[in-house]
């Protein structure tokens, strides 16, 4: 309670302080960076970055629903920030946030992938859909800036100069995230803290989803090994291996091969 009562505290301070950054212009954008690229002005570089956090915070919230901390969510975003900005070109004409939302939307796919859980899980769709979100943000940088466009247009039957050229005019059709809307840029529009209706019963329909798929998979292991993995991981004051052992009156060796061994079968029923 006290580490996440800290987390919400870091959050809102969080939210405060991007509310009262100023954003920048694109000529004044431009010009920072020049600076960093030209340069190397770490200052610069910085200025980017804290001007476009709000755009990470927008983003970032959009992955809630997936069990994670919205604090862990928005610093693996501001990762995939700082990397846009290390490569980002204002030559090619693009704003910065249209070029890093994809950094930052690979970035927190990657770090959903890597965080994922057995009890998270759910099932293999949910997880087909963020590798689908990972590649499409990896093949629009691969077309905005360039890198990788040979590799990534092969897997098209196409150099990477083609590739390039339809992939950026296909980005280009859709609503770009520099057009305002009634005076507000779309991606940089610094959503409320507050979770709208739609968030909260998308993210309990998500925890029940996720009660069920466990409930299935515990279902599907014995009773021993039922109760290993309750008093391993879903109790308030977990088990240690050698609690287990004396209770059972095995080996600690012998309760670590069975917690391996249902662990193994709650995978198989998660994943069919």
């Amino acid at each position: 309670m006290v580490a996440q009562a800290l987390d919400m505290s870091s959050l809102s301070l969080f939210y405060r302080d991007v509310k009262q950054t100023s954003k920048l212009s694109r000529e004044e954008e431009a010009r920072l960076a020049r600076r960093w690229h030209e340069h190397e002005d770490r200052e610069a570089a910085r200025e980017l970055v804290v001007a476009n956090l709000h755009g990470v915070a927008a983003i970032a919230r959009e992955y809630r629903h997936f069990g994670l901390q919205e604090m862990d969510l928005v610093q693996e975003g501001t990762l995939g920030l700082m990397h846009a900005v290390k490569r980002f070109d204002p030559e090619r004409g693009f704003r910065l946030m249209t070029y890093a939302s994809w950094w930052i939307r690979a970035s927190i796919h990657d770090f959903i992938l890597r965080s994922w859980s057995i009890v998270k899980l759910g099932t293999n769709k949910l997880q087909r859909r963020i590798f689908a979100g990972l590649q499409k943000a990896k093949n629009a940088i691969a077309a905005m800036d360039g890198r990788n466009a040979d590799e990534v247009g092969a897997e098209y039957g196409l150099s990477g100069h083609e590739y390039q050229e339809v992939a950026t005019a296909f980005l280009q059709r859709d609503v770009s995230l520099d057009v305002d809307v009634d005076g507000q840029t779309m991606v940089t529009g610094l959503p409320s803290s507050e979770s709208s209706p739609e968030e909260i019963a998308e993210e309990s329909d998500w925890k029940n989803h996720q009660k069920m798929q466990l409930s299935a998979a515990m279902e599907s292991l014995s009773t021993r090994d039922r109760h290993i993995m309750v008093q391993r991981y879903l109790s308030e004051d977990p088990a240690t291996l050698k609690d287990l052992s004396e209770e059972l009156g095995v080996s600690i060796e012998r309760v670590r091969q069975l917690e391996k061994r249902a662990m193994k079968k709650m995978k198989e029923t998660l994943s069919t």
